[in-house]
């Protein structure tokens, strides 16, 4: 039978003809349909341009009801700052990892309120996304009587020392505890559930890169699973690292907040940290000129100049 569907250079212009939407004042928006927050000048998707049917949403009209954005970021980005927050905070010192740990929890309850985000309404989630994006993997949860629990997988993924992401995110979690009402604290446990290394991921549509779950050739795409069209393939190659450099620069500043917040504290050599970063990024074939490599670090908060 005879296709009687649109071509996709008219399925192109239709999208092209629908209205435009509401510029943000400030560069804040946020998808309702993929969860993530951008940092751009109008409301076009910065990665599916030509596709996408959505508009992303000024927070200024309509502020983001939770912080879920923090937990798709956490779980499915490359985990690069999330090691490089590792050992800063292993060169703290047990004695100081709490009060690292309540100084990540200041700098993200800061980005929250940038981005407007109505976390009060969701404590819970609040917490759990925190958790999340400062360990860089998968965490369940369970209410018990005396404590909420998070569950953390497969930390040694990322976190050499667990008890040091323990002290670090169990302090924090206190103090967003605070600042949200939660009823009871928060604490940590660990287990493994993947084996071997996490799954490295490149997009060819939209140039994003992913980290998560167990290796394979390919994979649906972890933020569009049910409407995107393409798959992410195991990274297989040469990038550039404009890519990369991109992804931070339109994701909300946490990173580098949080980075910022570890230098303080930490005594780790800083420019042992950057090179350690620099091998791994390397590692998945990402290469660029020195600008952008120094762009890379003033963008997670590894040099001077950082902005969160």
């Amino acid at each position: 039978m005879k296709d009687m569907g649109m071509s996709m250079k008219e399925k192109l212009a239709r999208i092209a003809a629908l209205p435009g939407g509401v510029v943000s004042p400030s560069g804040h928006y946020w998808c309702a349909t993929c969860k993530k927050f951008f940092r751009m000048d109008d409301p076009t998707c910065p990665y599916m341009t030509n596709m996408c049917i959505n508009n992303a949403i000024p927070i200024e009209t309509l502020a983001p009801p939770h912080p879920i954005a923090y937990e798709r970021f956490g779980l499915f980005y490359p985990k690069f700052p999330q090691r490089a927050l590792a050992r800063l905070a292993a060169a703290t010192g047990p004695d100081r990892q709490s009060d690292l740990g309540r100084a990540l929890a200041e700098a993200y309850l800061a980005d929250l309120e940038e981005w407007r985000v109505q976390y009060q309404d969701n404590p819970l989630e609040t917490l759990k996304a925190f958790t999340i994006f400062v360990s860089g993997c998968e965490v369940a949860q369970r209410k018990l009587d005396d404590r909420l629990l998070f569950i953390v997988l497969d930390p040694h993924n990322v976190w050499d020392d667990q008890e040091t992401l323990r002290r670090v995110v169990e302090s924090g979690l206190a103090r967003l505890g605070e600042a949200v009402g939660f009823d009871r604290p928060a604490r940590l446990d660990f287990i493994r559930i993947v084996p071997g290394q996490l799954g490295r991921y490149f997009c060819p549509k939209c140039r994003m890169y992913f980290e998560f779950g167990k290796a394979r050739d390919k994979v649906i795409c972890p933020l569009m699973p049910q409407k995107c069209m393409f798959e992410p393939t195991a990274i297989a190659g040469d990038y550039p690292l404009a890519d990369l450099l991109k992804i931070y620069r339109i994701t909300p500043g946490l990173y580098a907040r949080l980075m910022e917040a570890a230098r303080q504290f930490s005594a780790a050599d800083l420019g042992a940290v950057v090179s350690a970063l620099d091998e791994e990024v390397r590692g998945w074939g990402f290469d660029g000129g020195a600008e952008e490599w120094d762009a890379l670090h003033v963008a997670l908060g590894l040099a001077a100049g950082s902005e969160g």
